[in-house]
């Protein structure tokens, strides 16, 4: 047993290493904004979208890794001419692992460009600032990483790129994380040693397959790691029932086998659920992991009555 805790314990800790890219969830197509700033504002028909999420890892188990986030952004539309539109929003997101705390406030602009009739191209840009915490209460003191740390550090700029191509039936998103943010260092001094953080990318794929009049399954995959390492990768398969309901699940490398659960309450509130069982060592102590998400917008699953405008535009935001 001594041993599975120290396990985990270096889990945490590792986790808290691999979180100086985003956190990661179950449902990525739920938190498609958060992966890439991007996807924010895709759908031309959708004025706004407010969005927020939880995540608890290894339920039960002290220390444990929780992340949480909130988003909104908003469309400008122009009033003729639906080839191009602007959006802007602010995301929010804290990750712990153990004694680690990293928080992300964004600003987020992104545009729009119908490159063909059915297709639309997407630049989207976060900016904002990384805060760095650590508690020492059952560190080492002695230890002169720890000693040396301070309990809270603001690093800025934090810049985070990308770029995503979106239609009716597919999707792929690119962006680039801590491209502008090297260190846990900033205002108020630094946290742990000085070693470089790596800039990291994060990529998704997806394509939506017609079962039928009421069925259509989704598959994606998303691929994330440093420029340098090997990346994780994390399968989604989902069917949507007549845009009302939806069904899935997930796969994360060797570590977690997980189920999803959506539904739409009303017709601009829509819930998420995910249920994440371990399937490594951890599964003898805490295999749990849940995970919620809502969200108030027309979308569900990509899914939306369209404007009659001029120029139909298709909508393909997952």
């Amino acid at each position: 047993m001594r041993k599975l805790i120290l396990y985990l314990i270096l889990c945490s800790c590792f986790t808290f290493i691999k979180a100086q890219q985003f956190p990661q969830y179950t449902q990525f197509i739920f938190n498609k904004i958060g992966y890439n700033p991007a996807a924010s504002g895709t759908s031309i028909n959708a004025p706004y979208e407010l969005i927020f999420g939880a995540r608890t890892q290894w339920i039960g188990f002290s220390n444990n890794p929780k992340s949480g986030f909130v988003s909104f952004n908003y469309n400008f539309v122009p009033k003729r001419g639906y080839t191009k539109w602007h959006n802007v929003g602010i995301y929010i997101d804290q990750d712990q692992a153990g004694n680690f705390v990293h928080n992300d406030i964004w600003l987020s602009y992104t545009f729009h460009l119908l490159i063909t009739k059915k297709t639309i191209m997407s630049f989207g840009l976060f900016a904002g600032v990384k805060q760095f915490k650590l508690t020492r209460n059952n560190l080492d003191r002695n230890d002169p990483a720890v000693a040396s740390s301070n309990g809270s550090v603001w690093a800025y700029p934090d810049l985070v790129p990308g770029i995503r191509i979106t239609n009716k039936k597919f999707f792929m998103d690119l962006c680039f994380q801590q491209a502008t943010v090297f260190k846990q260092s900033g205002i108020g001094g630094q946290i742990g040693s000085p070693s470089r953080l790596l800039p990291h990318y994060n990529f998704s794929i997806g394509k939506k397959f017609k079962i039928n009049d009421f069925d259509k399954l989704m598959v994606a995959v998303n691929a994330r790691s440093s420029i340098i390492g090997i990346p994780s990768l994390e399968l989604n398969i989902i069917n949507y029932y007549n845009k009302r309901f939806a069904v899935g699940a997930s796969i994360r490398g060797k570590n977690f086998v997980c189920g999803i659960v959506q539904f739409k309450v009303l017709e601009t509130l829509n819930v998420g659920l995910a249920y994440d069982l371990s399937i490594n060592k951890v599964f003898r102590a805490s295999p749990n992991t849940a995970e919620i998400m809502v969200s108030f917008s027309p979308l569900f699953g990509g899914e939306l009555t369209e404007k009659i405008t001029r120029r139909n535009v298709d909508d393909c935001t997952f």
